[in-house]
């Protein structure tokens, strides 16, 4: 099992019983790109993620009047949807290499 520098994701692997799906290493590794994305830029985060029903992983992340939603999906990809003051302003499905720039760009225009 690789290790991995976000507390978090060992917390979600510790986790991971009968009742719960155990997340695979893509989605294990677009977590971590994620999470080491928000600490470079050095926003503060107010969530964590979290195993979904739908054996995802899921993360909202409010930043100034910026809200976030992510999932790292079982194909690779990660679904998002964009909100500003309460309004959806961007969604889809890309890959991480994809998103991570697409994500520092509307971080650019939209924070105040």
């Amino acid at each position: 099992m690789a290790m991995y520098t976000h507390p978090e994701i060992e917390e979600i692997l510790n986790s991971t019983g009968p009742e719960f799906f155990t997340p695979d290493a893509v989605m294990l590794q677009n977590a971590e790109k994620l999470l080491n994305y928000i600490d470079d830029i050095n926003l503060e985060r107010t969530g964590k993620f979290e195993t979904t029903p739908a054996e995802s992983l899921y993360l909202l992340w409010n930043a100034e009047n910026l809200e976030f939603h992510f999932e790292c999906l079982k194909n690779g990809r990660i679904l998002y949807t964009f909100r500003k003051s309460g309004y959806g302003k961007a969604n889809g499905s890309s890959a991480i290499d994809e998103f991570i720039p697409m994500l520092e760009n509307y971080l650019l225009i939209s924070i105040d």
